[in-house]
C-alpha cells in the first residue's frame, strides 16, 4: 500500500476549508484505504502550534482543535525521528516533514507549501500538490 506524508498545511486546509481536491484525499482516498497516512510526533507539535495561531482561531472553537490533531493521530502511522535531520530545504520546518517521509518509507508527500512543492522530488519521494495526488490516485 501506498505511503503518504500529508504535512501540516494540508491539515490545516482540510480543517478550514474542506473543499476538494483537500478533502477527497482525505475523505475519498484515505478513508476508503486506498494509502496510509504517516506522520511524526515532530509534525504532530507542528500541527498543535500552528493550530494555535490567533489568525486562525476563529475558524474552530478549542475542542474541535484539540480533537482534530487526535484526529489526524490516529488517522496516521506514527514514526519516530532522528534528533536531528540534514538540512535541505529553505524553511527548516520543512526538513522535519522530508525526514518523516523517509523514516516512514512513504512513496510521497502531500503539500500546499510553494518550497516542498517546487522542490518536485527527493530522491524517489514525490512532492505533490493534493490535486496531482488525487489525480494520480483516480488514474488521471
Amino acid at each position: 500500500m501506498m505511503r503518504v506524508v500529508l504535512d501540516t498545511n494540508f491539515w490545516v486546509g482540510y480543517l478550514i476549508f474542506r473543499y476538494p481536491p483537500i478533502a477527497d484525499v482525505v475523505d475519498i482516498h484515505l478513508v476508503h484505504g486506498d494509502f496510509e497516512a504517516v506522520t511524526s510526533p515532530v509534525l504532530l507539535e507542528e500541527l498543535e502550534r500552528v493550530l494555535q495561531y490567533p489568525k486562525l482561531q476563529h475558524y474552530y472553537d478549542p475542542e474541535t482543535h484539540l480533537r482534530f490533531v487526535a484526529l489526524v493521530a490516529s488517522l496516521s502511522e506514527l514514526v519516530d525521528l532522528p534528533e536531528s535531520v540534514p538540512a535541505i530545504c529553505r524553511h527548516p520546518a520543512d526538513d522535519w516533514v522530508i525526514a518523516t517521509a523517509v523514516a516512514g518509507n512513504a512513496e510521497c508527500i502531500v503539500s500546499r507549501n510553494k518550497h516542498l512543492l517546487e522542490l518536485k522530488k527527493i530522491g524517489k519521494i514525490a512532492i505533490l500538490s493534493p490535486r496531482q495526488f488525487t489525480e494520480r490516485m483516480d488514474g488521471i
